[in-house]
């Protein structure tokens, strides 16, 4: 009996934990000032152009838009940096979703590079690991990613978002890991 009721308890505390993960997209539990000013120093340093990528995934998020009837997303270089920055701080710091450890989400990341905007801000990220995706050609990798927001109900949402004009794609790649942020904004 003593086994059944550890073995339940066991279950129970995973159950708590894995909802308390998933609070909020990934948000700090607690209230905190949150930096709407900067992007994290060590992840600007090293947040990397994977152009090609880049360009590859956009394309195929437009094509899925415009076989919907929705316009493409322009793509828009503060947008780039912003998903680029937070790709390698995913990396950098070993923690996934849309709130870094320091509370700054999608909308701060914004902020911090267009002091000025003010319209609406989405995001997507994903994280591929394993030799089988490092071996991909960026047109089969750009199709993976895309095809794996597109199975998700919200990431999907966000990119059928007819709101949304402009995007950038960020990538971070290390050994067989690849990071992948998109973030939209629209007025």
């Amino acid at each position: 009996m003593m086994r059944i009721a550890a073995a339940g308890f066991a279950i129970m505390a995973l159950a708590a934990a894995s909802g308390c993960s998933t609070q909020g997209e990934g948000a700090p539990a607690k209230l905190q000032e949150v930096n709407r000013t900067t992007l994290p120093a060590e992840a600007s340093a090293a947040a990397q152009s994977h152009a090609a990528l880049s360009a590859a995934v956009l394309q195929a998020v437009n094509d899925y838009r415009a076989d919907r009837g929705l316009a493409r997303l322009a793509p828009d270089a503060g947008l780039q940096r912003v998903a680029a920055v937070h790709a390698a701080d995913m990396e950098l710091r070993g923690f996934f979703g849309h709130f870094n450890p320091d509370g700054q989400g999608p909308r701060e990341r914004v902020a911090a590079v267009e002091p000025e905007f003010s319209g609406r801000v989405a995001e997507n990220v994903q994280v591929l690991d394993g030799s089988t995706y490092a071996a991909m050609s960026d047109a089969e990798l750009a199709k993976t990613l895309v095809g794996k927001w597109i199975e998700s109900p919200m990431h999907r949402k966000n990119i059928k978002a007819p709101e949304m004009t402009e995007s950038g794609v960020g990538i971070a790649r290390q050994g067989n890991r690849i990071v992948a942020v998109q973030v939209f904004a629209g007025p």
